[in-house]
């Protein structure tokens, strides 16, 4: 993905900083589950959100029934009693909710930040919740996940990412699965 910010192309004036800064912050990059994996010192899931335009994984740690969670969104099972999710996602659906997408937006030292945007009808909103939410509600309501790309850029290479982590740490989820691929 990349911007082209020719000088002839951008009138200057005191306010194109600011207005080419709200343009690049809305520019997101659509992300899927790649899998989950343990983080080998702390034994925590990090759910491997890969992307394929610019392509980059993004390790996002969240808590163990969290990583729960969303695997058996992913793989679509349905536990006896609903999860918070699902309740969630049946509020949702009763009160004529949509969520339009997740967005994985920022990195504050070793905490991401998330948010769900959702619409009633014409109005719209924006609620900030924990990634590992942000990412279920995703797959339970089947919107897409949204990545900030500097976060990619910032972040570890694929190989970086996979370098610390052994084969037997890493669940692997084959795109079939996913209601949430990469474009």
């Amino acid at each position: 993905m990349q911007v082209s910010t020719s000088e002839e192309k951008i009138p200057k004036n005191e306010h194109t900083g600011a207005i080419l800064k709200k343009v690049m912050k809305k520019m997101l990059v659509r992300a899927g589950i790649h899998g989950i994996a343990l983080e080998q010192e702390s034994q925590l899931p990090i759910v491997l959100l890969k992307t394929s335009s610019p392509e980059g994984i993004l390790p996002i740690p969240v808590g163990p029934s969290e990583a729960s969670s969303i695997i058996v969104e992913i793989e679509g099972v349905h536990p006896p009693r609903p999860l918070p999710h699902d309740l969630i996602a049946d509020i949702f659906r009763r009160h004529h909710f949509v969520m339009e997408y997740c967005e994985i937006r920022d990195q504050l030292d070793d905490f991401f930040t998330a948010y769900i945007h959702y619409r009633r009808r014409f109005r719209k909103f924006c609620m900030e919740v924990r990634p590992s939410d942000a990412i279920a509600m995703a797959l339970k309501l089947e919107t897409p996940m949204m990545v900030n790309p500097e976060l990619l850029a910032r972040g570890e290479s694929e190989a970086e990412v996979f370098g610390y982590l052994h084969g037997d740490d890493i669940l692997l989820l084959e795109p079939s699965h996913l209601k949430n691929e990469a474009v």
